[in-house]
């Protein structure tokens, strides 16, 4: 005998507590599974913050010595060669900046001319490539790692040219940084315990290393480790999990301040794994280990306390329904019923059901006879019939009639009657679904729509929807269904159709009408008042000359400035012509066809808006007739009015392209994406008229969008007029 069976009500029990308890522990994973996204993310944006900051300040120093070489470059003590009022001037800025070692000059042949700091004998320092780089190049220029030659302490040096020197040849300022100024970045970014903030310089050797400078400034970093990292990702800011260069793995947020050329400095900020998710990761532990705890404590109360308070008295129910079941309708569970608890509900239940069991079936049995007369009442054909609906049908009720004119006799007599008044082109289409029905019978039966003969020879439509009635072991027995009669709607559809038809062809000659009209007054405002304004110009230039030969009259020169602003109001005129013409109908769309005319929309969008439009055409040229190019025109400049009105975008992809046949425009942008209830909404005139236009044309129109990640609208219109069927 097994010990715990599987089918015993003890072991359902516990199962279900377990069943309850599995829930709690996929929460509790889950849960804990979002912390430690949420924790990362909030560890990645923390990370790449500091890193950001970080950088930013060493941007700040840069550009504080950019700028302060720049001011020493142009000073006359410097260009006259000067080295002691030089040296004198240099060693009064270098008290007020306290960051940098030393200042100086180097002249043209590479010595250390001036200095801050007083030095014995020459100081050559033209063989080092960032001096030999800003005289060649005239630039900034930053250093790798160095040892100042006159302190003897690590820094990094900014040179910058001196044009014009006392020897005619080309000199250059700079400013060395003391490497110890690193320190005050990590005491901003207030690193947590186990951080490490690591500065590396174009040739790999750390720069600063906080915690611990001193041992690892100077020092090169491996080629897999942290610098490899950031040039992976071309310089921009990213997040990688990594091992440190004191072995420990941490995940570390990298940002490159580019200086000058090929010499970029990279700032990592990395922070280890049990500072990031510590505290996400005990709290996980806890959670874990008390629902362990729960779930324990409900097994054993389930398997200890089901067999007093459950099994027993379930055994008396079971015990009375296997006799209710071999036809014992006397058999009672039997008091006490006084309690309010399920079993007894249960019991009292059971003792009412084995007294009405005789009292039900009666009533089923009236209840059968007022189904019948209910079903022989409504206004429809019901009927049961042989599968594939071939053979004498089983039952028909006496609307048959009433909806076809036959009596029931003449159906359930003629085994071919139902086929004989199917419409010829309808039938094969019923059949075959009809026997498909019946050889798939577990789909459920079938719901058709066909035309069918009257006795009278009228024609009707009929919605003739059956099921397949199964029997105990699952085969099928027979079709039960209804025939209704749905002429009316087919009717009202036809009308409804037609109706649409008849407004959209009306839509459409509005809408060519209205683009002749527009083409039309762009050509006359175009060609008469523009040649009217030409001509106005031509005239007042004319003026403007022969007053500006005639000096004589103390009056030319107000009547030259009353021209000249005659002049501005004929050429804004002008423009502002121009500018009707082109929202009328714009003539490069006639001249030089719709690909000139999208490129042309795209870039004067750009140009008003200040958002960026990426045009893409596949093939280069498109033969498309005059009436899809106005059509596809305008709705991309609907689409650019919408972007403008509602995405607050900064991007825009245009791609127009033959495709199957069929002429596809597909513009993307980065805004905020439509929304379904935008789409949908009654107000939506702008998409609704975009649709309208394609649908014209028998194309399609479709407008998705995501949020936050903006909106794509796809146009499809054939090449070739679609033909009715």
């Amino acid at each position: 005998m097994q010990l715990f069976p599987f089918s015993s009500l003890r072991s359902r029990l516990i199962l279900l507590i377990l069943l309850a308890v599995l829930p709690s522990l996929g929460l509790t994973l889950y849960t804990g599974l979002e912390e430690h996204q949420i924790q990362m993310a909030q560890v990645q944006e923390n990370t790449l913050r500091l890193t950001r900051l970080a950088a930013g300040d060493l941007v700040q120093v840069i550009e504080g010595a950019r700028q302060l070489l720049i001011g020493l470059a142009q000073l006359p003590e410097v260009g006259r060669g000067d080295s002691e009022v030089c040296g004198t001037l240099f060693s009064n800025l270098l008290r007020q900046y306290p960051y940098y070692l030393n200042l100086g000059v180097i002249d043209s042949a590479g010595n250390l001319s001036c200095s801050a700091l007083p030095f014995q004998g020459p100081v050559s320092m033209g063989s080092r490539v960032y001096v030999r780089g800003a005289i060649n190049t005239a630039s900034f220029t930053i250093s790798p790692y160095q040892i100042e030659k006159i302190t003897g302490e690590a820094t990094i040096n900014f040179v910058y040219p001196v044009l014009g020197g006392r020897d005619g040849g080309q000199s250059a300022v700079f400013a060395a940084l003391d490497l110890k100024w690193f320190k005050q970045i990590e005491l901003e970014a207030q690193l947590p315990k186990g951080a490490e903030l690591i500065v590396v310089d174009h040739n790999g050797t750390i720069l600063a290393r906080y915690p611990e400078p001193n041992q690892w400034v100077g020092q090169f970093v491996p080629a897999e480790l942290i610098v490899q990292a950031a040039i992976s990702r071309h310089g921009e800011p990213s997040l990688v999990e990594t091992r440190g260069v004191d072995g420990v793995r941490r995940l570390y947020g990298f940002s490159v301040v580019r200086g000058s050329p090929d010499s970029d400095i990279y700032v990592s900020i990395g922070i280890t794994k049990e500072a990031a998710f510590g505290s996400v990761n005990r709290m996980f532990v806890r959670n874990m280990v008390g629902v362990g705890l729960v779930g324990v404590l409900a097994l054993a109360a389930a398997w200890l306390g089901g067999n007093a308070f459950i099994l027993r008295r379930v055994s008396r129910l079971v015990n009375a329904t296997q006799k209710l079941a071999s036809g014992d309708l006397s058999v009672r569970i039997g008091p006490p019923y006084e309690k309010k608890d399920e079993l007894c509900v249960l019991g009292r239940s059971f003792d009412e059901m084995a007294e009405s069991l005789e009292q039900r079936t009666s009533q089923l049995h009236q209840a059968e006879v007022r189904y019948r007369t209910l079903v022989e009442q409504i206004p429809m054909i019901t009927y049961i019939a042989p599968l594939g609906r071939v053979g004498n049908p089983l039952y028909i009720s006496p609307q048959v009639k009433t909806i076809l004119g036959f009596s029931r006799e003449e159906w359930l007599t003629d085994s071919f009657l139902w086929l004989k008044q199917l419409h010829p082109e309808d039938r094969e289409r019923v059949l075959r679904d009809i026997s498909d029905s019946a050889v798939n019978h577990r789909g459920g039966g079938f719901c058709l729509e066909y035309r069918i003969y009257s006795k009278e020879q009228r024609l009707l439509w009929v919605r003739d929807e059956a099921v397949v009635v199964q029997n105990e072991d699952g085969q099928p027995q027979f079709l039960q269904g209804i025939l209704l009669d749905i002429t009316g709607r087919k009717s009202s559809e036809e009308q409804l159709r037609r109706s649409h038809e008849r407004l959209r062809d009306l839509a459409a000659h509005i809408e060519a009408a209205r683009e002749d009209e527009r083409t039309r007054i762009a050509r006359e405002i175009h060609d008469e008042l523009g040649q009217s304004l030409t001509g106005l110009k031509m005239d007042v230039a004319w003026v403007e000359k022969r007053l500006s030969a005639s000096r004589d009259s103390g009056a030319t020169p107000l009547l030259l400035d009353k021209i000249q602003s005659i002049k501005q109001i004929i050429a804004a005129t002008i423009q502002c012509v121009r500018k009707i013409t082109t929202e009328l109908r714009p003539g490069i769309l006639d001249d030089l066809g719709l690909l000139a005319a999208i490129e042309w929309q795209a870039m004067d969008f750009q140009n008003r808006m200040g958002i960026s439009c990426e045009f893409l055409t596949l093939p280069e040229s498109l033969e498309v007739d005059g009436k899809r190019s106005s059509s596809v025109f305008r709705i991309f400049q609907e689409i650019l009015t919408n972007i403008a009105r509602h995405a607050n975008a900064t991007r825009v992809f245009v791609c127009l392209k033959e495709e199957a046949g069929s002429l596809v425009l597909e513009v993307k942008d980065n805004g905020r994406g439509i929304t379904e209830r935008e789409v949908r909404g009654g107000k939506s005139f702008g998409i609704l008229g975009m649709r309208e236009r394609a649908l014209l044309l028998g194309g399609e129109f479709d407008i998705r969008g995501a949020q936050g990640q903006g909106t794509t609208v796809r146009v499809r219109i054939p090449l070739e007029a679609p033909t009715d069927n």
